[in-house]
């Protein structure tokens, strides 16, 4: 079980990385890489979602500090009215899926992550396809609001909005660090836009902010080591390597998905020893002495 933690702390450490400005989409593999973790711990698919959004948010908040006087505040404003109501269909969705069956819910998040891992990868090689076939846009606000519902929902559902934001940003011909910080702010407004609507879904439990305290500090570690590496590195193989991987995992989580969906319904799990040991429990149960 040893090995699925250390998965659980990478996807951590790669926050902090995708944050930095390296590595351009990193991101799509975090949740990915928590879900399939999850499920060889024997805990439930969709805490990943709650565990990640405080983290995430520290990250942005780190990014935010670093580029905090480059960045396109016109960019930020044109996103953020269709994001919102992306915010709030996303978590409609999740209401409306949370009372359901406990294979159901774990299904759904598993195919939902999945094919979202695939097609935003997809687009990610697309655009990298594009970027020699590309001219310089200036979105209209209708498109950039569409672009944000698009996000919203990726982001609430997936914490997936990386690929959708970069084909809209990139053809505006940004500097990389007005990009970067472009990308920062928007997120860190995202993300804290989706914490009363996950506290609304339940998707908060003592259990996995007690996790997420101690995982935190690879947020940190991650950060600085993408930091380091973006003056000595070019992420473009980096990039690449993490792109097949995502897309890989992608299919991976569709077909346990649809296997979930066939299985019987199961009554609550609990975490291995192993979490216990770090007194935390994702099923109410207390963590015993």
């Amino acid at each position: 079980m040893a090995i699925w933690w250390l998965v659980v702390g990478l996807a951590v450490f790669l926050i902090g990385v995708t944050k930095s400005g390296f590595g351009s989409g990193v991101g799509l593999m975090i949740v990915p890489m928590t879900v399939v973790a999850m499920n060889h711990l024997q805990a439930k698919a969709d805490i990943a979602l709650g565990l990640m959004l405080p983290l995430l948010i520290v990250g942005d908040f780190i990014a935010v500090w670093q580029y905090r006087r480059l960045f396109s505040l016109r960019a930020v404003l044109r996103l953020l009215p269709g994001t919102a109501i992306g915010i709030f269909i996303g978590g409609w969705l999740l209401f409306i899926f949370h009372d359901k069956s406990r294979n159901f819910v774990t299904a759904f998040i598993e195919i939902e992550i999945g094919v979202e891992s695939i097609v935003l990868v997809a687009l990610q090689w697309y655009r990298i396809w594009r970027m020699g076939h590309m001219h310089m846009t200036h979105p209209s606000v209708l498109r950039s609001s569409a672009v944000g519902v698009f996000a919203g929902v990726s982001s609430t559902l997936a914490h997936a909005a990386g690929p959708i934001i970069a084909l809209h940003l990139l053809p505006q011909r940004m500097e990389r660090q007005i990009y970067v910080g472009t990308c920062a702010i928007y997120f860190f407004v995202l993300n804290s836009a989706k914490v009363p609507v996950y506290a609304y879904d339940r998707q908060f439990h003592i259990q996995t902010f007690r996790l997420g305290l101690y995982l935190l500090p690879l947020v940190f570690v991650g950060a600085g080591f993408g930091f380091w590496i973006t003056q000595r590195m070019n992420d473009r193989i980096f990039s690449q390597v993490v792109y097949a991987a995502t897309f890989c995992l992608g299919w991976y989580l569709l077909w346990i998905g649809i296997q979930t969906l066939w299985e019987k319904p199961q009554g609550a799990m609990e975490l291995p020893r192993a979490a216990y040991r770090l007194g935390t429990s994702f099923d109410g149960v207390p963590a015993p002495a």
